[in-house]
């Protein structure tokens, strides 16, 4: 397994009125780019205590950013076969509608030489099996309070998309010395020009911090997630809040649709 790469940016080394979004550039992240995201990821949610027990994001830990790791070597290993036919044919793109495609990006600056943001997100089509299966699948072996956590957040976007297609927009993280740089920014408005080709919702849970951005690009809120550790005997934490929010899909007249409250949605969907 790759070492992490601890955040090498310095006031020293790079000084604020030096960095300049000139230098940014989107692309694909690579496999070996993996310790790298997890690495800004884990430091972009440095003040998020109650995030850190409940996601397993605490940098001070090995094992989680181990478990980070292996996470997204087996997504974007998973990502490559869905996004590709084969080296023969030039990597063509696939394109079956109901595939789910996990799709990695980053921002590298290329005058520093590091990637400084990145971005998970998953174009997505729930099956009815899918939706009739236990909503923890893949976290049965985590303690209680960790496996009902995932599963609330899964169950709550199966709740609203239903068979829906959508984008998900897993993780936007930006080196803490790099935000408010226009790094994120770049990130989301690729993501949503995608989603607006294919004409699709996007669907993502939004902190408190990172709430405002959302809301300048055109997501509402919808719900609202609240999970209180000490209902577990996990003390000293405060509640975790998480706001869900819904970005319009575009329809094909050019006109975005509105956004469908909770309780819209989820009739829609238990009809």
């Amino acid at each position: 397994m790759s070492p992490l790469i601890m955040d090498s940016s310095s006031r020293e080394s790079s000084p604020r009125n030096k960095r300049s979004s000139n230098a940014f550039m989107v692309s694909s992240a690579q496999f070996d780019d993996i310790s790298r995201l997890v690495d800004i990821e884990f430091y972009a949610f440095e003040n998020e205590k109650t995030n850190h027990v409940l996601s397993y994001r605490d940098h001070n830990q090995p094992a989680h950013l181990e478990r980070a790791i292996r996470s997204y070597q087996a997504l974007m290993s998973k990502s490559d076969i869905y996004r590709w036919r084969n080296k023969a044919r030039r990597f063509e793109r696939a394109e079956k509608a109901d595939a789910t495609v996990t799709r990695f990006r980053k921002v590298t600056d290329e005058d520093a030489e590091v990637i400084i943001s990145w971005a998970k997100t998953e174009t997505k089509t729930y099956t009815p099996e899918e939706l009739a299966s236990p909503a923890d699948c893949g976290h049965e072996s985590d303690p209680t309070m960790n496996r009902d956590w995932f599963a609330l957040n899964e169950k709550l976007r199966r709740d609203y998309m239903g068979t829906q297609r959508h984008c998900y927009v897993g993780m936007l993280a930006t080196s803490p010395y790099y935000q408010h740089h226009g790094a994120g920014t770049m990130l989301l408005e690729q993501i949503l020009a995608e989603a607006d080709e294919a004409g699709i919702e996007c669907y993502l849970e939004a902190t408190d911090t990172a709430k405002p951005l959302y809301e300048r690009h055109g997501f509402k809120t919808v719900n609202e997630i609240r999970f209180d550790p000490a209902a577990y005997g996990v003390h000293g934490f405060s509640i975790e809040r998480q706001t869900i929010m819904i970005r319009g899909a575009l329809g094909a007249d050019g006109q975005r649709k509105e956004v469908r409250s909770w309780d819209e949605a989820v009739s829609e969907e238990t009809v």
